[in-house]
C-alpha cells in the first residue's frame, strides 16, 4: 500500500495543456520548457510514480512518444545529437500541434474512464487519529526510547492495527492490536521470570496468572505492576476471548478505544523493559569496575611484597 497523491493528476493536466497555452502561440523558442516538462510528467506516470496506469496507458505511450518526436525535431541536432537553439518567429507545424492535441484528448478520456473505476477511497479521521498518521506512522505513537523496548513484530503489529482502523476495519485491527499487546507481554514477563517462557507457558492467561502471583510477593523487587495486571486481564475479558466466538465483529468505536488502552499498556510495558536494561547495563559496568579494582589491589599488594623482600 502506498499513498496516492491526487495533486499529481492537477499537475499532470497544467503540464499537458501548457503546450497550446495562448502565450506564444506555438513559437519554437517558448516550447523547450512545455514540451521537457509534459515529457518528463508522463513518463513518470507511465512508470506508475503516481498510480499504476492500466487501460489508458496505451494512449499515454503514443503521446508521449508523440511529445518525444515534436521535442527532438526542434530541438535536438541530427548530427550532433546535441541540443540546439531556437530564436526567432519560427513555429511548430500545425499539423504537428493538431495531432498532438488529439492525443491528449484521447488520453484524457481514457484516463477518466480508468481513474472512475479506480479504487480510491477516502478514508476518515478515527477519534483524535489522523488518517495519514494510521495508516502510515500508527507506530510512531511510541517514543523513539521505548520501541527500542518493544519487539520489531509487535510494532508491526501495531502499525497493521493502525491502518485497518483507517480503512475502517474494526475486529482486523483489534486483532493486531491483541497480538502486539501478547507479543510485548513476553518480553515483559522475562523482565521478572529472568528467562523466557517455556512452549507450554507462552499463554496470554498464564502470564497474567504469574505476573499476578509475582506482584503479591513482598520480598520480591522489582515487582510486576498491578496496573499492567489489571489492564492486561481487562483486555483478555472484554476484546480477547470475545474475538474466540467467530460470529463476533467488532465496531471500529470498539477498536478505536482498545488501540488507544493498548498504546498506553504497551507504553508501560516497555518503560519496564528500558529500566530493566539499564540496570543490567549498569550492574555489569559496576561489576568490570569491581574485578578492575580487585586487580589494582593485587598489584599493589605484589609490589608490596617485592619491597619488603
Amino acid at each position: 500500500m502506498k499513498q496516492l497523491n491526487s495533486y499529481r493528476f492537477y499537475e499532470l493536466g497544467a503540464k499537458l495543456h501548457s503546450l497550446f497555452g495562448a502565450e506564444g502561440g506555438g513559437r519554437i523558442a517558448e516550447m523547450f520548457v512545455p514540451l521537457s516538462e509534459a515529457q518528463t510528467m508522463l513518463d513518470g506516470f507511465i512508470k506508475g510514480d503516481a498510480v499504476a496506469l492500466s487501460t489508458s496507458k496505451s494512449d499515454a505511450v503514443k503521446l508521449l512518444n508523440k511529445i518525444g518526436s515534436i521535442f527532438n525535431r526542434y530541438f535536438i541536432d541530427p548530427s550532433t545529437k546535441q541540443l540546439k537553439s531556437q530564436e526567432g518567429e519560427d513555429r511548430i507545424d500545425t499539423h504537428e500541434l493538431a495531432t498532438l492535441r488529439g492525443l491528449v484528448e484521447k488520453f484524457e478520456h481514457a484516463l477518466a474512464a480508468e481513474l472512475n473505476r479506480a479504487p480510491t477511497y477516502v478514508a476518515g479521521k478515527r477519534g483524535i487519529y489522523s488518517t495519514y498518521d494510521l495508516a502510515e506512522n500508527a507506530q510512531e505513537i511510541f517514543s523513539e526510547s521505548l520501541r527500542t523496548a518493544i519487539p520489531v513484530m509487535a510494532q508491526n503489529e501495531f502499525a497493521a492495527a493502525g491502518r485497518s482502523l483507517a480503512f475502517g476495519l474494526g475486529t482486523a485491527a483489534v486483532m493486531h492490536t491483541l497480538r502486539a499487546v501478547e507479543m510485548t507481554l513476553r518480553s515483559y514477563y522475562e523482565v521478572f521470570a529472568g528467562a523466557a517462557p517455556a512452549k507450554s507457558e507462552r499463554n496470554y492467561s498464564v502470564y497474567i496468572k504469574k505476573l499476578s502471583a509475582m506482584a503479591d510477593e513482598d520480598d520480591r523487587e522489582p515487582r510486576p505492576d498491578k496496573r499492567v495486571i489489571q489492564m492486561l486481564a481487562q483486555i483478555k475479558e472484554h476484546y480477547r476471548n470475545p474475538l474466540i466466538a467467530s460470529e463476533i465483529a467488532v465496531s471500529i468505536d470498539e477498536a478505536t478505544q482498545l488501540f488507544g488502552m493498548a498504546s498506553a499498556l504497551i507504553s508501560l510495558m516497555a518503560e519496564v523493559i528500558v529500566a530493566s536494561r539499564r540496570g543490567s547495563a549498569e550492574a555489569a559496568l559496576a561489576a568490570v569496575g569491581a574485578v578492575e579494582g580487585e586487580g589494582e589491589e593485587e598489584a599493589r599488594y605484589d609490589i608490596r611484597a617485592k619491597e619488603g623482600k
